[in-house]
């Protein structure tokens, strides 16, 4: 072995677990130059470890030799799914809730960690003010003045609602006091930031691969939130440290402008300025009741068969739509009897589908959202679909400070919308405001909806929102979903 090869072999430690066994780890690259070499494989004879060897050869660790192929196979000849194998990690901070959900729904390939105002408690002044109100110094005033009153109204609230709780629930036995008010106090400022506004500022941690952030960014830089084309703007610069080549084509997108700006113009034909006078949450079924159970236990046993037999789709369902639901059902529970907490269904549960309208707080909304297998199609925020008011500020005799604080958001609201100010209007849209949405899901998403958000720690407002729907489904769905109730006792 030469001295150069010798040489060679030392440095690639750097940068895999292992030099001679079939797994290994790939470290300490540059995230553009990873995606080259996995790159390289379709095109080469040479392994992944072999390629790397020929890279870290390269000046900068191949950083240049990065540009070029990206120039050649990404940029020219379309192989985005090259950038798929580079990742980034962001922090994004002092952003509003309003961006961070517009962030989070951007594009499903891409994780997020936020400050939770379940657990943390927001500080007066965290608030973003809309560049959109710069030209109007007496409205942009005015918002900041409303968003000052709102975080008083919230101190206020959890103050009360904290003593409430203390009055109200007992220590449980064997639990020290300490511990039981450092709980209630969680449960105090989680209902009390219903007072809050989407203007109140949060925390990210994101990680995705180039080509999510590319298609991201391109929504986000098309967005009508002029905060949302900013922070775009500044992610951009910032994921061009890692992945420079990879996102040059993240642009704002003229089809996603125009064909918004026609489909709102198709859509405000249909319009009307209403109130909806509705409290707390709706759950109604637009699809998925229409095929009936037995039908659906027929398409999941038949795919199972499918999956461990010989015989074509065709055969089977010819013999399978001879027996009877009573029939089938023991094989549909055979396949979930042994579902574990943290387990997750079989696939051929995604074939039974449902689609559901929800009307739910924007507190509930935001964790929601997070379910990215669910395909959401949602309004923009508004006052016109009702409140939802927490058990808790109901019970404690609190309404009053909380619907002063909705009223102030309202007042606002409909001011800016009198100026043709919508799009800075929906900052001032509270937590306890009901957003108008559409999710359409499979039955292994609602097992997961259902084992995570109906559990005992569960926020009360998303797990009243996943009983119902759970209840709903039922209805017409019993044996499919009873399994999925059973998961979470």
């Amino acid at each position: 072995m030469s001295d150069t090869e010798e040489l060679l072999l030392n440095d690639l430690t750097k940068y895999v677990s292992n030099r001679d066994r079939d797994i290994y780890t790939v470290s300490n690259i540059p995230e553009e130059v990873i995606a080259v070499i996995f790159a390289y494989v379709s095109r080469s004879p040479k392994s992944f470890r072999d390629n790397i060897g020929v890279v870290i050869e390269e000046e900068q660790l191949g950083q240049e030799r990065a540009s070029k192929f990206h120039e050649k196979w990404v940029l020219n000849y379309g192989h985005a799914s090259v950038a798929e194998h580079a990742a980034v990690h962001m922090g994004i901070e002092k952003v509003s809730r309003l961006f961070s959900s517009v962030l989070e729904l951007s594009n499903e390939y891409l994780s997020f960690t936020e400050y939770s105002q379940r657990y943390q408690k927001p500080e007066k002044g965290d608030f973003y003010t809309p560049a959109e109100l710069n030209g109007n110094m007496e409205l942009k005033s005015e918002f900041k003045e409303i968003c000052n009153k709102q975080y008083d109204i919230y101190a206020e609230l959890n103050d009360k609602l904290f003593e409430y709780l203390k009055e109200s629930v007992p220590t449980p036995d064997g639990m020290e006091e300490r511990i039981h008010h450092r709980a209630l106090e969680k449960v105090a400022f989680e209902d009390a930031r219903y007072a809050l506004n989407l203007a109140t500022t949060t925390n990210l941690g994101m990680t995705g691969n180039a080509r999510a952030i590319e298609d991201s960014l391109s929504v986000m830089l098309s967005s009508r939130y002029a905060e949302v084309r900013d922070r775009a703007s500044e992610i951009k610069e910032e994921v061009k440290f890692s992945v420079p080549t990879l996102i040059k084509y993240a642009n704002k997108n003229e089809y996603i402008i125009s064909t918004r700006q026609s489909n709102e113009g198709f859509g405000n034909k249909y319009s009307e300025d209403k109130r909806r006078d509705i409290e707390g949450c709706e759950v109604n079924i637009i699809k998925g009741q229409e095929v009936s159970e037995d039908q659906a236990l027929m398409d999941i046993i038949s795919a199972i068969v499918f999956e461990h037999s010989d015989l074509s789709y065709k055969e089977i369902t010819d013999q399978i739509k001879e027996k009877s639901a009573a029939e089938l059902l023991p094989l549909f529970k055979n396949t979930v009897e042994n579902i574990r907490k943290y387990d997750n269904p079989l696939n051929v549960f995604k074939l039974v589908k449902y689609e559901v309208e929800f009307v739910i707080s924007e507190a509930c909304w935001h964790q929601l959202l997070r379910h990215r297998k669910v395909e959401w199609i949602y309004k923009e925020p508004s006052i016109s679909n009702g409140i939802t008011v927490p058990p808790n500020i109901s019970d404690s005799g609190t309404t009053e400070l909380l619907s002063e604080a909705i009223r102030l958001s309202e007042d606002y609201y409909n001011k800016l919308s009198g100026e043709g100010l919508i799009i800075p209007a929906a900052y001032i849209v509270t937590n306890a405001h009901n957003r108008r949405l559409i999710g359409k899901f499979d039955l292994w998403e609602l097992y997961h909806l259902i084992n995570l958000r109906m559990s005992e720690g569960a926020q009360w407002d998303i797990k009243n929102v996943t009983t119902i729907l759970s209840d709903k489904i039922s209805g017409f769905h019993p044996n499919l979903v009873k399994p999925g109730l059973e998961r979470i006792k």
